[in-house]
């Protein structure tokens, strides 16, 4: 396995294996059409179901070219902070041990936002890729409508903020897109915030398919991602295609994702699922 091979499995499945269907900003683009609707025209989205309301955990495992490469656990639960009602979720990202010696990963992402609109309050994102440390906290002001983040990689430390009330972390945008009465032909546009860059996502439903998930058939929405940069140090167009599946039920469940890499395609799928 060559280096450029093993860098670009390693980019898109630390992207792909945490936030399964959007981005992160190590894997944060798909290829195609660029978005051609404005950050100040977003439409305002109103949550209508809330299917993990009561908790749930996953597990996913992924693969390139068929070849089991890593794991990861989802677990999302009700927080009470202050008296309002919120949700937490945790996500836990890791290499299988015989890939180690090559490349070791144990990442990890907490979101909390409120319960009823989704909007976000805290973002953290932990990278642990080899010898690489870097901790990334976001904060956002309900009152002042702005983020405030810090990016520290050892003893390097960089803080800086920007206003913005439509801006979801990944994981937020994941959730409100389970939220929503989705339709064959649908178009989801989305500002995302995925640590270090901003980005417009498109989540196209390009339709509706019933799909082998291990031993049984499950009846599931196509989703298409196209994304572009909203600032000049963001990654859109690092990847080739993608392509995920979330259930059709009123769970919304993501279920899989297709990415194309340098050679072949990193292959993530859901296994467990508990309420």
């Amino acid at each position: 396995m060559s280096f450029r091979t093993r860098g670009g499995i390693r980019y898109r499945f630390s992207g792909l294996l945490v936030i399964l269907f959007l981005l992160l900003p190590q894997s944060i683009s798909f290829a195609g059409v660029a978005s051609n609707v404005q950050p100040e025209r977003l439409p305002r989205y109103q949550p209508r179901f809330y299917p993990f309301d009561g908790g749930e955990k996953a597990f996913y495992q992924a693969s390139w070219n068929g070849i089991p490469v890593g794991s990861a656990e989802i677990h999302t639960g009700p927080l009470f902070l202050e008296g309002k009602k919120f949700y937490y979720v945790r996500v836990q990202a890791r290499t299988w041990k015989y890939l180690e010696p090559i490349w070791k990963m144990r990442d990890s992402i907490e979101s909390v936002f409120e319960a009823r609109t989704l909007q976000p309050r805290r973002f953290i994102f932990r990278q642990r890729e080899n010898r690489k440390k870097i901790d990334t906290t976001a904060l956002f002001d309900p009152r002042g409508k702005k983020w405030k983040v810090e990016r520290r990689q050892g003893s390097n430390v960089k803080e800086y903020e920007f206003s913005s009330q439509q801006t979801l972390d990944p994981i937020a945008a994941v959730y409100l897109a389970r939220t929503l009465d989705l339709k064959v032909g649908d178009s989801l546009h989305l500002e995302v915030f995925g640590g270090q860059s901003r980005y417009l996502v498109d989540l196209h439903v390009a339709g509706k398919e019933r799909i082998t998930l291990g031993d049984r058939e499950v009846e599931a929405f196509k989703i298409i991602p196209q994304v572009r940069n909203l600032n000049g140090s963001g990654y859109a167009g690092r990847m080739r295609q993608a392509v995920g599946w979330i259930s059709a039920d009123e769970k919304r469940t993501p279920l899989r994702m297709v990415s194309q890499v340098f050679i072949g395609s990193v292959y993530i799928e859901m296994v467990e699922q508990k309420s």
